[in-house]
């Protein structure tokens, strides 16, 4: 009986993250953030003409707002949207996220089973699987939140490739497409890999033969268009245009905002210390208190299992042993090199987390590990109660993320824009109205998915307010103003207003809300519309 428990606990540990993460999907946080918005539009976009909002025929980075955005979940969102009629919708939206986070569970699961044995995988397949942090990121479609799994599915590989050579194909594989995840990771990439095949090499685990050689290759051939927008962006190359892709020059280009001043990587450790310590970024909708990034006890072990980390692995440099601990340890350096180079404020430091949730489960498997030494009833009520603690630490952080964050988020997210933009059309079709005036702060991305606009339809019709930001577009024979000029009103144009509107048009116009949002239609046209 305990063989069969043992056997099928893994499976039960991540349907558990699946149902977390998959649960209510499409309505959890409600609406729509402008990010993950432009993201579905743009894969909507290329999957039907090929080209982005600035007519870039399938580019490695996309233009969006002037400073572009990775294009790995646009190419994973893509197939989910021809598979629904050449539609998107917020569920799908998210998809793609939510099953790269699931997979990710599982491979921190084969990982540190490999590293450590199955007792201590199982911890760390819990623990992700149950991290605050990890359940709420994978809930909304934000493209640098694939960086974190894709650059787990790279060290899986590697390790079992130190074994079986024929996986550091699939390892370079993996690095090199999380390089099209977040950019930001693009120095810590090759710093972990270095690091890597040196300590593999030291203890004769890593070759120089024809799976190395062919590894190196792939990794550079997936990384080259990259390097070459680098340049591109850096102004020591042209904007380079093929047929089937293009490496795009940027209107912003974020490589400045990297610090590699001393006080600017001391000013960015500070700041990551602030937020792993305060536990708040100043975007509510990013980190649920009291619960934080991994529960209060979460960071009691993280803080353990790093000291116990660091013994080991010193412990083995000084003895020249091989310790599995190393390939814990480097993707925390990894992270924390990270820290140093950006500005800290949630998802800009993402690839930290994951290394600190296996730094919690090694604290945890160290410290039941110490108690059955000791005594093995001791070891066997701690286990008991620590699951019990974390188990009551989930009910709850569930419980706050479907009532009180779910009423918080909706704000942020502009629920009920979509269903606004859905009812304005309507009326437009039947009282002969041409025009939708909307609201600046409900986000033009967020217009573009919710019309379906296309990029020809919308590079056709687009009036820039400050490119790339758009004053209007046409869709369907409809104009779309972004913003609202509360001096010239008129009853020609249908309004898309938040609420705190409401006073300026209840009296000329019809109200309909939904949610925070309000559709106004003219009076003018509903009375002459009951006329007829």
């Amino acid at each position: 009986m305990v063989n069969r428990t043992e056997r099928y606990l893994p499976a039960a540990i991540l349907l558990l993250g699946a149902v977390l993460r998959l649960a209510f999907l499409g309505k959890v946080p409600g609406g729509a953030h402008q990010d993950e918005s432009f993201v579905a539009w743009n894969a909507f976009a290329l999957l039907h003409e090929g080209m982005d909002s600035a007519g870039h025929v399938m580019p490695v980075y996309l233009a969006d707002w002037g400073d572009g955005h990775s294009a790995m979940y646009v190419w994973l969102l893509m197939p989910l949207i021809a598979l629904n009629g050449g539609h998107v919708n917020l569920f799908l939206s998210r998809l793609p996220q939510a099953l790269v986070a699931i997979l990710t569970l599982w491979t921190v699961y084969l990982l540190v089973k490999r590293l450590f044995g199955k007792t201590a995988g199982l911890w760390s397949l819990f623990l992700l699987a149950v991290c605050p942090w990890h359940i709420m990121m994978s809930r909304w479609g934000l493209d640098a939140n694939l960086a974190p799994g894709f650059l787990i599915f790279g060290l899986y590989f590697f390790v079992r490739g130190l074994e079986e050579r024929k996986f550091l194909l699939v390892s370079a594989f993996f690095y090199g497409l999380s390089l099209y995840c977040y950019a930001v990771i693009w120095p810590s990439v090759p710093l972990m890999l270095a690091l890597q095949v040196f300590y593999g090499w030291r203890h004769r685990k890593w070759k120089m033969d024809r799976y190395s050689i062919l590894s190196a290759v792939l990794l550079f051939v997936l990384a080259l268009p990259l390097m070459l927008f680098v340049l591109v962006n850096s102004g020591l190359l042209p904007e380079i245009a093929l047929p089937f892709m293009t490496i795009p020059r940027m209107g912003g280009y974020r490589g400045g905002e990297l610090a590699w001043s001393l006080g600017g990587m001391w000013s960015n450790f500070r700041r990551t210390l602030s937020l792993l310590w305060h536990q708040e970024n100043g975007s509510p909708y990013d980190i649920l208190l009291p619960w934080g990034l991994f529960y209060d006890i979460g960071r009691i072990f993280i803080v353990a299992g790093g000291f116990c980390l660091l013994w080991r692995v010193g412990k083995s440099l000084y003895k020249r042993e091989y310790a599995p601990e190393m390939f814990l340890l480097i993707p925390l350096v990894g992270g924390g090199f990270t820290c140093l180079i950006v500005t800290a404020v949630l998802h800009q430091i993402n690839d930290l987390y994951i290394p600190l949730v296996l730094c919690e489960a090694y604290g945890v498997w160290s410290f039941l590990a110490f108690l059955q030494r000791k005594r093995a009833v001791l070891a066997r009520w701690a286990k008991g109660a620590l699951l019990l603690v974390y188990l009551i630490c989930l009910a709850l952080f569930q419980r706050d993320y479907y009532t009180d964050y779910r009423t918080l988020v909706d704000a942020y997210f502009a629920a009920g824009l979509e269903e606004c933009v859905d009812y304005a059309r309507e009326q437009c079709a039947q009282k002969g109205i041409s025009q939708i005036t909307v609201e600046k702060g409900a986000q033009w991305p967020r217009l573009l998915l919710f019309t379906e606009t296309l990029p020809s339809e919308y590079r056709e019709s687009v009036v820039y307010d400050v490119a790339p930001a758009p004053a209007s577009f046409r869709t369907d024979g409809l104009t779309i103003h972004t913003r609202i000029h509360y001096d010239t009103i008129s009853d020609d144009s249908i309004y898309i207003i938040y609420y705190t509107d409401r006073p300026v048009f209840e009296t000329d116009f019809v109200l309909t809300q939904f949610y925070d949002w309000y559709v106004a239609v003219p009076r003018s046209c509903s009375e002459n519309t009951a006329r007829k």
